[in-house]
């Protein structure tokens, strides 16, 4: 069985708090963000630090675990079962994604399926608020505290974290009622890199308002990098 404790650096009597702040320590510490070229090692440290704190922040899971600890039973959690239960747990899934927003650090839909669930997509299914994309752009003050956050952190943890390359572009998509009930292709016009784009993009048929289409790598480009092109669906009333 996993030692959860051990993985977070704490003592078993540690109180919600102290596990909360350890958890957030590391997290901030080994996320992919804050670790460019060795992206993928901190990923799977950054996997195992979320998995021991979506059992241990979780009161009843935390009671389980440690009665399973003493039992010396095998346990009843899998690594997966842990993430989808963490991020279906609207109240949690919600304090994670804040403290991450705040730290200017990545924690949406793409980011999840990609680093806990291979890219499957069951992220999608098991969290709360990715049925309907949203084509929400943080402000300037919002942009400000992200780079305050970034230098507490700093000044608190002793990690420095770049801010990412901002590549992804978001673009709103109208259709009309019938061109979102037959699907078909439709012309979109954007900008990539200051230079204007022609894309050809196939909608399905039945496609909703509000939902995101995610065209890889058609984003901007930057040394050799390239950001995605996410399209947010608006049915025209």
């Amino acid at each position: 069985m996993k030692d959860y404790y051990q993985i977070l650096g704490v003592p078993e009597n540690a109180s919600p708090a102290e596990i909360k702040k350890a958890f957030r320590r590391l997290a901030f510490k080994y996320h992919p963000d804050t670790n460019p070229g060795h992206e993928r090692g901190a990923a799977e440290r950054f996997k195992e630090i979320s998995e021991a704190y979506g059992v241990l922040g979780d009161e009843n899971k935390r009671r389980q675990y440690d009665l399973a600890r003493k039992g010396g039973f095998a346990g009843a959690y899998s690594q997966q079962d842990v993430f989808r239960q963490t991020f279906s747990n609207r109240v949690m899934y919600e304090d994670l994604e804040r403290m991450f927003a705040q730290a200017g650090l990545r924690f949406d839909a793409d980011f999840l399926n990609n680093v806990f669930f291979g890219g499957r997509g069951a992220a999608a299914q098991a969290s709360y608020g990715y049925t309907n994309a949203s084509s929400y752009k943080p402000g300037w003050l919002e942009r400000q505290l992200n780079k305050v956050g970034r230098f507490a952190i700093k000044r608190l943890f002793g990690v420095h974290i770049e801010p990412p390359l901002m590549l992804d572009k978001h673009l709103e998509i109208k259709l009309s009622r019938r061109e979102a009930e037959r699907g078909g292709e439709k012309e979109i016009k954007y900008k990539r890199n200051g230079r204007r784009k022609k894309l050809l993009v196939k909608i399905p048929a039945g496609i909703k308002s509000g939902t995101k289409i995610r065209l890889r790598g058609m984003g901007d480009r930057k040394d050799k990098r390239s950001g995605d092109l996410y399209l947010h669906v608006k049915i025209k009333s």
